[in-house]
C-alpha cells in the first residue's frame, strides 16, 4: 500500500467514546455518531496535507495545517505542531472508508 488511498480523504471526526488507551478512534464527518458539544476533526487531502480541528482554551474552533506522509510498508504518518493541542505526529495504524485509527503516543 502506498500512501493514504482516496476513500481515507476527507473529514475525520474524533469517535472519543471508541478510543482505547493506545489509540484514537476517527469516522467519517456522515457517520451517524452520538451527539456531542464538540468532536475533534482531521482533514486528510490528496495533496499529502491535512488539517487538524481541534478546540482552543476558550472553546473556540482551532484549525491547524499539518502534513500526511508515506512511512511504507503500508504505515502512514499524520504530523501537526504539537502547540495545535492535537495528538500529532502520530502514526496511523489503520484505515478503512469507515474508520481511522491513529496512534495517541506520548506528548
Amino acid at each position: 500500500m502506498s500512501g493514504i488511498p482516496p476513500e481515507v480523504t476527507g473529514v475525520w471526526l474524533h469517535s472519543h467514546e471508541e478510543d482505547t488507551s493506545s489509540a484514537m478512534v476517527f469516522r467519517p464527518r456522515d457517520y451517524p455518531l452520538r451527539p456531542a458539544r464538540w468532536r475533534d476533526a482531521i482533514e486528510v487531502r490528496p495533496d499529502g496535507s491535512c488539517i487538524w480541528h481541534g478546540s482552543s482554551p476558550d472553546d473556540r474552533g482551532q484549525a491547524t495545517p499539518g502534513r500526511w506522509e508515506d512511512l511504507g510498508n503500508g504505515q502512514a504518518q499524520i504530523s501537526v505542531a504539537a502547540d495545535a493541542g492535537g495528538p500529532l505526529p502520530r502514526r496511523i495504524q489503520s484505515w478503512a472508508p469507515d474508520k481511522l485509527v491513529i496512534d495517541k503516543g506520548q506528548h
